[in-house]
């Protein structure tokens, strides 16, 4: 008996003995782990990046089904954050060829100073690397991460609680290739960013920095890791610039069947090898899941540490796609619980219909705010506020953003330019029918930048400086005689006023347009200056008795004019409206 025992543990330890060796041959490689940073100093809200050395191979790295490599991050308090490495090409700057050899990294963003501790570690085979320290100072710079604002849910803040109001626009794609790509991004973010800009919503298609298509085929990304390396750089030129990024995940085109269809080239399409034989169900089926699940962990492994993500977007208009939201809703959850694995900084997700703003989505506790998109060409002084209701009723303690506008969705209008009118309206009017945000215009490539419109981000980030808005409200306020509109965000002291004239509208010009053309008046240099009015009132409700110190901005010119004092009766504050042909805004505060 004792001997056969002897023999018995011989055999098993031959046979954990070629286990492993059977092991460490489907890895390929030696059993190694280690960490090295690449990045100097480490600072709150800073991003922490590592090498990941190791020698085994595997024939898929983006696959964690085969290497699942993360990397505990543990504070001095004792906070432990766990995030995926991600397999990562360098690019050279000028050629974009790739340069030097692929690698394992990690990206950290840590959210208080002192001594953090870091070790790599990995499943299969078991194997972790040993504890490193990394100092992290303090940093009085940054202001984190966004957030929902705790003060008022239906807008922004940072991370250490100050009001963060997003203006800005779409940035959607680049126009250039190669390194102009990079040359135009930096372009136009400075030109956000000097004009007080902070916001750009910017896609993953797969024209632009989508990581998985027909030319890689399903959960295999290693020919689009140029796309990858370029979405680096522009989140790194975001945060030099204070720019924060929507970033959309998935864009309708790519499951739709009728509008922008790339349906016959997506990969997940059975047509060309993929699991599904029609779009919708990639909401359901499990194979289509599981491998976008593991998109949705290689995205947040390289980019959720970033505080210039302000909120990741599942999709981009919805319902041009057959998925209902009978269908959506259950994939919504369930993506947005994987996502939340890998993203320990708690970024905002949202996802945006055309013009929907009744859908049971907005109710769901995953989606943390409601978008609305707008291409109808009406008067926005009056759509807006109506929009917010609805928005309101469906998600009351939700912010909402206008995060695409433009005067229609066929196109730039180049005969008399309504754009550009449109433009306007939806900077001004969306904060004050109670959006979070400016108006995110569209047609960032063909008429804000080529017309350099930047300059009326400045005007409207300047009326709002410094200006917390979470004990606002929007309310009614009259313009008398009807020639204006007016929209009021208000508390019992104080009241922000936009006046519009009636003949400052697209509708407007229209008319002045085709009545130009009866009376063959329209030629290249024609242009419509709505009349003047100088005998306007404005009629608030709401504010208490007492003196209040009024001032008035000009938003074409972007100027102040001399603060003057008024004396308002309780329940019926009646002020005189200054002369204008376009716009107005007023600062009221009680003294």
């Amino acid at each position: 008996m004792h001997r056969m025992f002897k023999r018995s543990q011989v055999w098993l330890v031959l046979l954990l003995l070629i286990a492993a060796c059977s092991q460490a041959s489907d890895s390929g490689g030696d059993q190694t782990l280690s960490l090295r940073t690449l990045t100097g100093n480490a600072a709150v809200f800073g991003t922490i990046e590592l090498v990941v050395d190791t020698g085994i191979k595997v024939a898929n790295p983006y696959d964690p089904d085969q290497i699942d490599l993360m990397v505990s991050f543990i504070s001095s308090t004792g906070q432990i954050y766990r995030v995926p490495a991600f397999w990562y090409q360098d690019f050279d700057q000028i050629t974009l060829q790739p340069k030097g050899n692929p690698e394992w990294r990690v990206r950290f963003t840590p959210s208080e100073p002192g001594a953090w501790q870091v070790k790599a570690e990995l499943t299969k085979p078991a194997l972790s690397s040993d504890v490193i320290t990394i100092e992290v100072s303090s940093n009085k710079q940054s202001a984190g991460f966004v957030r929902i604002n705790s003060s008022n849910p239906r807008y922004f803040a940072r991370q250490d609680g100050s009001f963060f109001m997003p203006i800005g626009l779409n940035l959607g794609w680049p126009t250039q290739q190669g390194a102009g790509i990079l040359r135009e991004y930096e372009h136009w973010f400075d030109q956000l960013s000097k004009n007080g800009g902070n916001i750009a919503r910017i896609w993953m298609a797969s024209w632009s920095f989508g990581i998985e298509w027909q030319d890689t085929g399903l959960g295999d990304y290693s020919k689009r890791m140029q796309q990858a390396w370029m979405l680096d750089q522009i989140f790194k030129l975001a945060e030099q610039r204070n720019i924060t990024i929507m970033l959309t995940l998935i864009n309708h085109g790519a499951f739709s069947t009728s509008t922008d269809s790339e349906w016959a080239k997506n990969p997940y399409n059975a047509a060309n090898g993929g699991p599904i034989a029609e779009p919708q169900l990639f909401a359901t089926d499990l194979q289509a899941r599981e491998l976008f699940k593991h998109r949705v962990r290689y995205i947040a492994a390289r980019w959720a540490h970033s505080p210039s993500l302000f909120a990741w977007e599942w999709w981009n208009e919805a319902n041009w796609t057959p998925i209902n939201d009978a269908l959506m809703q259950p994939w919504v959850s369930e993506m947005t619980r994987h996502l939340a694995q890998f993203d320990p900084y708690q970024h905002l997700v949202s996802t945006s219909y055309a013009s929907n703003t009744t859908t049971s989505m907005w109710t769901q506790p995953e989606i943390n705010f409601t978008q609305h998109h707008d291409y109808t060409g009406r008067d926005l002084g009056q759509a807006f506020p109506l929009v917010m209701r609805e928005l309101n009723a469906a998600a009351p303690q939700k912010p909402a953003l206008v995060s695409e506008l433009g005067y229609a969705a066929t196109g730039r209008d180049e005969v008399i330019n309504r754009d550009l009118w449109q433009f306007h309206q939806g900077l001004w009017a969306a904060p004050f029918s109670g959006f979070a945000g400016s108006g995110m215009y569209w047609w960032w490539d063909t008429l804000v930048d080529p017309d350099n419109l930047w300059s009326e981000y400045a005007k409207l980030a300047q009326f709002f400086k410094d200006q917390d808005l979470t004990s606002f409200s929007p309310v009614s306020a009259q313009v008398s005689p009807l020639k204006a509109r007016a929209l009021a965000l208000q508390t019992k002291s104080q009241a922000l006023v936009w006046v519009r004239s009636n003949e400052y509208e697209p509708e407007a010009l229209t008319n002045a347009y085709e009545e130009a053309l009866k009376k063959r008046e329209f030629n290249d240099t024609w242009e419509y200056v709505p009349p003047t009015y100088a005998d306007l009132t404005l009629k608030l409700s709401g504010l208490e008795a007492g003196t209040y110190q009024a001032t008035w901005y000009d938003p074409q010119t972007g100027t102040w004019s001399d603060s003057t004092t008024v004396t308002l009766e309780a329940e019926a504050a009646t002020i005189a409206v200054p002369s204008f042909n376009y716009d107005l805004a007023l600062k009221l505060v009680k003294q």
